[in-house]
């Protein structure tokens, strides 16, 4: 059905406005209640020290929330008066801000009614869950000036309001989400492979959904015998072969430097909270798998032959993730795995870093319409990684990170385009194998695959 330009916008600021005001009458209440509580405290509310974690002396806190509570109202006047015009820059940038905050704040909020109580700032649930007030206010503005410029005189229909949502919140929400699960399993005694797997399998479940309403690309669809293949490399490569080699690991080389005395332990920060330690692993691993993977396409035509099995796929979805040889499986586990393991690092820091990994990787494959904004430049994420698969060489050989872009960002090799999408996916030879039992044994076929993807 369509509608006057003018309308359409009358109507996105009578109904984002309403929105906006309920989120300010709640944040006002909230200061309102605290501060009744410090002056005449009342029984029907919770008591003053339940307002606020105390990162913040009061004093400093309630002047920064009557600047954001006057703040609010400027933009609420505005927006009553229409004086507001949609702008597809400030939504990008208040999206952008407001899905990490909203995500954080989610997963404190979670900490607060599991592992944090008692923590100061993690413990604070009341706290929490008005952030989640402010984010959802800069989520809902941003969606506004998002979805109200990109009204035209040749596109009048109504957006759908939960497609933008989807797009700019799926990934914060579901990291976020995942990794609060894991530690609450973690929390209340979950064995490693309950609190890793539950936590990876719900992700997985989540990012099928979404593939389904809300793809980037409908020919990315795969077929059967694409999917077979794909579970296949998932089985073999990505969940058996770790751990198969993490056993070898333990009981040849770990028992050998045991029984000589030898540790490594003192090398790594164990001190650290365990969310710390998963974070330094993941920079310092991305490290090492990024000169693996640029050597892989940019220095050994060997190593490429290896890593031609991943680029194979014409498609991008989340099961394809795991698509890589067994030897190549092997050097990246070198990489991410071994040396931390010889470090000591702990179980618990291990587990978090593959929640992360796992969920993170299906995410960077997937087939779903998704925008990053500010993460593009800390996270290798969907937006970065489908020109690491465009047919074009010069656009494949850039955005090597697997979990974060930050090494690509100081090395040169950083690519995101903001004029056009990704081309063709996929290699030069489009009569490239796809079949599992195929792909093991084209690596050694002199010639079969020399250009680069």
């Amino acid at each position: 059905m369509k509608f006057p330009l003018s309308n359409l916008l009358e109507t996105f600021r009578k109904h984002f406005g309403l929105g906006l005001l309920v989120l300010l009458l709640l944040f006002t209440f909230r200061v309102g209640a605290q501060l009744l509580q410090w002056f005449f405290p009342v029984k029907f509310l919770p008591p003053f020290t339940a307002w606020q974690s105390g990162t913040l002396p009061y004093g400093v806190l309630l002047v920064f929330q009557i600047l954001l509570i006057g703040l609010m109202t400027r933009v609420q006047l505005r927006m009553q008066s229409a004086r507001v015009v949609p702008n597809a820059r400030t939504g990008e940038v208040l999206l952008s801000l407001g899905s990490i905050y909203f995500a954080f704040m989610l997963f404190r909020c979670g900490a607060a009614l599991s592992f944090g109580q008692g923590h100061a700032f993690f413990g604070s649930l009341l706290p929490s869950v008005f952030h989640l007030v402010l984010s959802t206010w800069v989520i809902l503005l941003g969606l506004f000036h998002h979805i109200g410029a990109g009204l035209s005189e040749r596109d009048k229909r109504r957006e759908k309001m939960w497609k933008h949502a989807v797009t700019w919140l799926a990934y914060p929400v579901l990291i976020a989400v995942i990794l609060w699960l894991h530690l609450f399993l973690v929390g209340q005694g979950s064995g490693v492979l309950a609190s890793g797997y539950l936590p990876v399998a719900l992700g997985a479940l989540c990012i099928t959904l979404l593939e389904k309403f809300c793809p980037q690309r409908s020919e990315w669809k795969p077929d059967g015998e694409e999917v077979q293949g794909d579970v296949t490399f998932m089985v073999f490569v990505q969940i058996l072969l770790p751990k198969a080699l993490k056993f070898l690991l333990a009981v040849t080389f770990l028992n050998g430097l045991q029984s000589r005395g030898l540790s490594f332990d003192g090398l790594w920060p164990h001190g650290l909270p365990p969310l710390a330690q998963a974070g330094l692993m993941i920079l310092l691993a991305d490290f090492l798998r990024y000169w693996l993977h640029r050597a892989s396409h940019e220095w050994s035509p060997k190593l490429w032959s290896l890593h031609a099995v991943h680029h194979s796929p014409k498609k991008l979805y989340w099961v394809n993730v795991g698509r890589f040889h067994p030897i190549e499986k092997f050097l990246q586990f070198l990489c991410d795995a071994a040396p931390f393991i010889l470090l000591g690092v702990s179980v618990d820091v291990l587990a978090i870093y593959f929640v992360f990994y796992a969920v993170n990787g299906f995410i960077q494959h997937c087939n779903i319409e998704l925008r990053l904004g500010f993460l593009n430049y800390l996270i290798s994420g969907p937006e970065l990684h489908r020109w690491h698969h465009s047919w074009e060489i010069r656009e494949s050989n850039k955005n090597y990170g697997n979990n974060v872009i930050i090494w690509d960002l100081l090395f040169g090799s950083y690519f995101l385009p903001r004029e056009r999408e990704v081309g063709k996916l996929g290699l030069k030879n489009r009569a490239y194998p796809r079949g599992f039992f195929q792909q093991m044994r084209t690596p050694f076929i002199k010639g079969k695959d020399k250009d680069h993807s």
